[in-house]
């Protein structure tokens, strides 16, 4: 982040902690869209809305995020199988 505040004169971050999700106004609906968009590039904003430097190249995805999409995968390929499975109709 320093090295693209010091390309960027109008670079700002802030960063605050916040208590989990207790009586934070607003906390719900930011986590869902943060979920959402971590599950999905087609999730993120529009590219002409995105600060100029975040325009060009992907951001690498969280680890989290990759297990997520592993783990519905996973069982996505379960569940057609068992589906198919002979002991299915037991």
């Amino acid at each position: 982040m320093q090295r693209t505040a010091r390309r960027h004169n109008n670079f700002d971050v802030t960063v605050r902690w916040v208590p989990g999700h207790s009586d934070v106004h607003g906390n719900e609906e930011v986590d869902k869209h943060a979920k959402s968009a971590a599950e999905s590039r087609q999730n993120n904003s529009p590219i002409a809305k995105l600060p100029h430097f975040l325009r060009f190249g992907a951001l690498p995805l969280s680890i989290s995020a990759l297990k997520e999409v592993h783990r519905k995968a996973t069982h996505i390929r379960w569940a057609h199988s068992w589906l198919k499975s002979p002991r299915y109709a037991r």
